[in-house]
């Protein structure tokens, strides 16, 4: 199937979209062909849903659409000027599902730039293998119960079936498909119960096996019908062009099919998982025997872990291949037939696999491998060997999640049920002797998964840790390194330094340009107070009429850029790349009724004024340029580009100074900083000339906050309301 999505910039003529904001929007328009380049159509002629993901440059996910109808020109994603990578994708993506075609594309470069239409195309394909088969009519005359069971090598089977059980959703009708995440393999197995009670099964399993592919097998029975117990059956792959067949003769007598065994100093069991210590050198042998002879003998996997070593997602052993044999020694893996110590070849009656020396040099985790023996009357038998490699010692570390300063999350694991005595985590400085020990009460406990965790606070930042999983019995085990990350501050975070240039008062120490003021527009507002600070100096932020309009006394992150019309044009924010998790500080508020209005605000006239103060991180490319006369403002509750928020309203009259605390609200736990933007003012509405002449906001001793120790749990928890922290 193919997908055209199209994407717009909407014209700067309309000022919603640009103006001098620097951000474009996002609008979408799709096309499908569902003449995907299969053998068989995948169902009816309807256009697919998909959701949209937009990434900027950094690779960050900044936009998402559950459907892509709902945005259009009417209803656009907005985004900062810059370049992007759009992804489309339908269906819901799953290992194994019926009648779940999935489709996807993605198109880079996609560039949003004011005053041009900008159009991308993004090509979808089917990303999934589909799976279907047919059987006559008359197959109902010579069986009672036939099914395919079918499987890409991990996950779940799916089963197309005359009688399928309606309860059970891996089981479907022969005219649902079946559909497959792509592993490089499909096998099927093929179960036949005729009238008499004989039963027959066989399988056949293919290799290279892609995406946007259709897999269909066509079922018949001979013209000479039944014989002596036996019939002849054809199946055709109907995935080319082409049609292959392939004729069998079923025979119902079980007797002598392919067999699996264990032998050796270790039992290996099918389905179950088989626990391993790391190293362990006890001889693990899987035999398979047959007295037809065997046809095929294929190992097949879907691990990235083995893939990584080598392993090929499947292998045939029966026949003679020196590269395959030399690639299978390496690894560890030695078979041969089961009577003569020589290579498999066909027509063998047993097969002997040693694996001794390839699960001993597996690293931890776990391993799914599948063996398919197939005979000569086409009858198999198939063997699941999952491994589950563990430590030799009662429990160790796993993972440390240091994103943050001055916080991690410390997660290890243990081997068996129930969980070791003494269960602890020990952690230390990397340039320090003395191990520290987190409380038990400090774990949790995951009993399903054998793992165990800790929130580990009070941390230094940029410094390396070492910690370990230990146990009453085991102490010394592996070490995993982490590094915390970095804190930074600003300048005159304090308010103690300001300077006077060109007449004009700022709120830095000279040399600096990291605080700005409405005094840059000719109008001091914006003061120091050595009588009413906390400490030292504090601001004073008075809101007070020029030219007939409230201006708000404020403070902001950024710089004055110019005056327009009757507003002011600010670029809101200065570098920054660390990750706070709250803002605290002292103010002190005296608000006056609001008696001067502007729409759209001129409702609230009467009502007593408010302050704020703003606190925020952002991923933009560039400060954001606010325009108070074209009413240009930060979409705080909507803006792609805000990692985390915090803010403070109050319309309270104080006596004296007041201590907060003003959480910073992460949107996203994962995206560093490029800027930070902090504000106050004396009135809320002061952009929108909205306010109460003689309202006076005075903001003393601020400071960025990196330690959960630091706050409440409720301010802790309000920090991750909206995301988990790693």
């Amino acid at each position: 199937m193919l997908a055209y999505v199209c994407v717009m910039l909407l014209s700067a003529c309309n000022k919603q979209v640009f103006g001098p904001t620097g951000q474009g929007y996002l609008s979408l328009s799709m096309e499908s062909d569902l003449s995907a380049d299969v053998i068989v159509k995948a169902g009816a002629d309807v256009q697919p849903v998909y959701a949209i993901d937009v990434y900027n440059e950094a690779d960050q996910k900044v936009a998402h659409a559950d459907d892509h109808t709902t945005v259009t020109t009417a209803n656009p994603i907005k985004l900062q000027l810059g370049t992007y990578k759009i992804k489309a994708a339908s269906g819901e993506d799953v290992n194994a599902a019926f009648d779940n075609p999935i489709y996807k594309g993605e198109v880079s470069g996609v560039k949003i730039i004011p005053d041009k239409t900008t159009m991308a195309t993004i090509t979808c394909t089917q990303a999934n293998t589909a799976f279907s088969v047919e059987f006559p009519a008359d197959f109902d005359q010579s069986f009672s119960q036939y099914y395919v069971k079918v499987s890409n090598g991990i996950g779940e089977s799916l089963i197309l079936s005359n009688s399928p059980d309606s309860s059970d959703p891996l089981q479907a009708a022969f005219s649902s498909k079946a559909y497959f995440a792509v592993t490089g393999t499909l096998t099927w197995e093929l179960f036949l119960l005729n009238k008499d009670g004989g039963e027959y099964k066989t399988s056949m399993s293919y290799t290279d096996v892609k995406a946007k592919s259709h897999y269909h097998l066509k079922f018949s029975l001979s013209e000479d019908g039944p014989s002596d117990g036996s019939f002849t059956i054809t199946v055709t792959l109907d995935n080319t062009l082409e049609e292959t067949d392939y004729d069998m003769v079923l025979d119902f007598d079980t007797a002598g099919m392919p067999s699996f065994s264990s032998a050796g100093q270790m039992e290996i069991s099918s389905a179950v998982p088989v626990v391993v210590p790391v190293g362990n050198d006890a001889t693990k042998i899987l035999e398979i025997s047959t007295s037809e002879g065997l046809k095929s003998f294929v190992l097949v996997h879907n691990n990235e872990s083995l893939s990584s070593l080598g392993l090929p997602d499947a292998v045939e052993f029966v026949g003679e291949d020196a590269q395959r044999d030399a690639l299978m020694s390496s690894l560890g893996i030695q078979v041969s037939n089961l009577v003569q110590t020589k290579a498999l070849s066909a027509g063998a009656k047993g097969v002997r696999m040693d694996i001794t020396d390839f699960v001993k040099n597996l690293p931890l985790g776990s391993y799914g491998l599948s063996c398919i023996a197939i005979d000569n009357k086409s009858r198999s038998d198939v063997f699941n060997l999952i491994l589950e490699i563990i430590s030799d010692v009662d429990a160790e570390a796993v993972e440390a999640k240091s994103a943050w300063a001055a916080f991690a999350k410390l997660e290890g694991r243990y081997f068996k049920n129930p969980a070791p005595e003494g269960l602890r985590f020990m952690y230390r400085e990397k340039s320090a002797s003395n191990w520290k020990e987190v409380a038990a009460s400090d774990i949790e406990m995951n009993e399903g998964q054998l793992r165990f965790s800790t929130m580990l606070t009070g941390l230094k930042a940029s410094t390396t840790y070492v910690f370990k999983a230990v146990s009453a019995k085991d102490t010394e085990t592996k070490e995993i390194e982490f590094t915390t990350a970095q804190t930074q501050t600003i300048h005159n975070l304090n308010f103690d330094n300001w300077h006077t240039s060109g007449n004009i008062l700022m709120p830095n120490a000279e040399g600096y340009s990291v605080w700005d003021s409405a005094n840059s527009a000719g109008v001091t507002i914006t003061t120091s107070s050595t009588d009413e600070a906390v400490s030292g100096k504090a601001a004073r932020l008075e809101s007070v009429t020029a030219f007939g309009l409230l201006a708000a006394g404020n403070i902001f992150t950024g710089e004055f850029v110019g005056l327009d019309g009757l507003g002011a044009k600010l670029n809101w924010g200065v570098p920054f790349t660390a990750r706070p998790i709250a803002m605290r500080g002292y103010y002190k508020y005296t608000p006056k009724a609001i008696d001067k209005v502007k729409d759209p605000y001129k409702d609230l006239k009467g009502q007593m004024d408010q302050s704020q103060i703003l606190c925020f991180l952002t991923d933009w490319s560039s400060p954001f340029l606010v325009n108070t006369n074209t009413k240009s403002f930060v979409d705080t509750e909507n803006d792609p580009g805000i990692i985390a928020l915090g803010q403070l309203n109050s319309s309270n009259s104080d006596s004296g100074y007041v201590r907060f605390t003003i959480p910073l609200v992460y949107r996203d736990n994962s995206r560093i900083p490029r800027y930070i933007v902090i504000a106050a003012a004396s009135s809320r509405y002061g952009d929108y000339f909205t306010g109460g002449v003689g309202s006076v906001l005075l903001v003393d001793e601020f400071e960025l906050i990196y330690d959960p120790e630091e706050l409440t749990d409720a301010e802790f928890n309000a920090v991750f309301s909206m995301v988990d922290p790693f």
